[in-house]
């Protein structure tokens, strides 16, 4: 597979940021070094008067197909604390999870902070990493063949923030994904309040979305980014991401009892390719 990047294009003339994901062939899969300057370019887009709103989007036919797992041991054993004996320390993935993803400089935190109104252009896979993306975003448009999910839930266990999901979608509706190995459709994640609409030409829709909250004057934007971000604040989401970070170490430690599958340990024997299949086998469309 592809490393991947991840671009951002600045349109000063109408107040526009765009930020893309680019790794096509892999299904946009995020890799760490890809959250990092995702972060970062939306650390950019934060302090530059000169943007309003920012558009996210994936090159090719999804958004973001996940997390790549061959990465996901590799950053506990890059990360301060490392291996001992190739068993990453507990502190290690701490570290590794706080710093890329959940912490105060990681991706969901700067997507879901950003000053700027963020709007995501959701097309077929918006899975793990993409859902998240989705969720913490401020407005979404989605293609017809989107789909929403977390399939590897089902192999895991639920290793991320639930607050937003919960608060989206509504606790029975979450369990739906938690529990069932399945993928909601453009259609029924509209019907469930995880997308703001669905458009037969996702980018177009994004884009018109994107040009009309570029009209708004920027004290205005701003007020009421704070407004949400009191919001948060109300409904525990840092406090939710600072368990995810637990919760999500303690799962990448996990003991698995004979015939249980271990998503990581596929990664090490089978590649990644063959750990993903495997653990989207069976996903169910609704």
């Amino acid at each position: 597979m592809s490393e991947g990047s991840v671009e951002l294009r600045k349109d000063h003339k109408n107040y526009i940021a765009t930020i893309t994901v680019r790794r096509p062939a892999a299904g946009n899969l995020m890799t760490r070094a890809m959250a990092s300057t995702f972060a970062a370019h939306l650390a950019d887009v934060d302090q530059d008067d000169d943007v309003k709103a920012v558009l996210i989007r994936g090159e090719g036919d999804d958004l973001c197909a996940g997390w790549d797992p061959a990465d996901a041991w590799d950053q506990y054993l890059d990360a301060p604390g490392g291996s001992v004996r190739k068993h990453p320390s507990q502190r290690a993935r701490l570290i590794a999870l706080d710093d890329a993803w959940w912490g105060s400089t990681g991706l969901y935190q700067r997507l879901l902070h950003c000053r700027k109104v963020t709007i995501v252009e959701a097309r077929g896979r918006c899975w793990d990493t993409g859902l998240y993306l989705v969720l913490c975003a401020d407005l979404v448009v989605a293609g017809e063949n989107a789909t929403f999910g977390s399939p590897r839930w089902h192999n895991v266990g639920v290793d991320g923030d639930m607050s937003l999901l919960f608060a989206t979608v509504g606790l029975k509706r979450a369990k739906e994904l938690m529990y069932c190995n399945v993928a909601w459709s453009a259609p029924t994640a509209l019907d469930y309040g995880l997308v703001d609409r669905v458009a037969e030409d996702a980018a177009h829709g994004a884009s018109e979305l994107a040009a009309m909250c570029a009209s708004i004057m920027r004290d205005g934007i701003v007020t009421e980014k704070y407004a949400v971000f009191a919001s948060l604040e109300k409904l525990g989401v840092g406090l939710s991401f600072a368990a995810t970070t637990v919760v999500g170490a303690s799962l990448s430690n996990i003991h698995f009892q004979p015939g249980e599958f271990n998503f990581l340990r596929e990664v090490r024997h089978e590649g990644a390719e063959r750990a993903l299949a495997r653990s989207r086998e069976d996903v169910e469309i609704r």
